[in-house]
């Protein structure tokens, strides 16, 4: 629990420190309220940190945002190794694509995949706890735990057969304004930061 506290709190660091280099500083990360952006189409923000915790040490922060008006996507990653971090972002345009939100829901409702273990209380939220059917050969399970009242997922983890902790995926999910359209200019970019020749 302490380490993966330690590496969740090192990935929410890195992910502020690093995240002027990829693009601009954009009101991306802070909900803004309805009232003040009516003329403004909402933009769906999702936020994940993927941590693992067998072999090597890694944290993968992704970072998406949609704008279902017009179906331009953006999706950010920086992933930090033993050594390096990478970052890259990229710009698409998915006209008929439905709501990332939406998407994200039908997922965690689809029965054949998941599975229900009951409700749980999680940082406060009343959270379905929904576990993945196993494959015979893999013995790799999830289990997500999955808010009651969006069907948004709050975290996921992933199981080895022998039912240890292999990966953890903690997730955000906010609608936010870009009144100057900063968010969907960059179109593709790619850096390369050596930890050991920036000491």
């Amino acid at each position: 629990m302490v380490k993966t506290s330690l590496l969740t709190s090192v990935a929410l660091a890195i992910s502020i420190g690093f995240s002027g280099i990829i693009a601009p500083s954009v009101s991306a990360n802070t909900p803004v309220p309805i009232q003040k952006v009516q003329s403004q189409p909402m933009i769906e923000h999702v936020k994940s940190i993927r941590t693992e915790h067998k072999g090597i040490s890694s944290i993968a922060i992704t970072e998406e945002w949609f704008n279902p008006q017009n179906g331009f996507f953006r999706d950010d990653k920086l992933v930090k190794e033993p050594g390096k971090i990478t970052l890259k972002s990229k710009v698409y345009q998915y006209p008929n694509q439905k709501s990332l939100f939406r998407e994200t829901i039908d997922r965690y409702q689809d029965k054949d995949i998941w599975t229900q273990l009951g409700v749980e209380t999680l940082n406060g939220q009343q959270v379905k706890k929904m576990k993945t059917i196993i494959e015979p050969k893999s013995g790799i399970y999830q289990i997500a735990y999955v808010s009651s009242s969006t069907g948004l997922p709050i975290k996921e983890e992933e199981f080895d057969e022998k039912n240890k902790l292999i990966v953890t995926f903690v997730y955000f999910f906010d609608q936010v304004s870009d009144p100057k359209g900063e968010i969907f200019k960059v179109k593709e970019q790619h850096a390369e930061i050596d930890l050991q020749k920036a000491k």
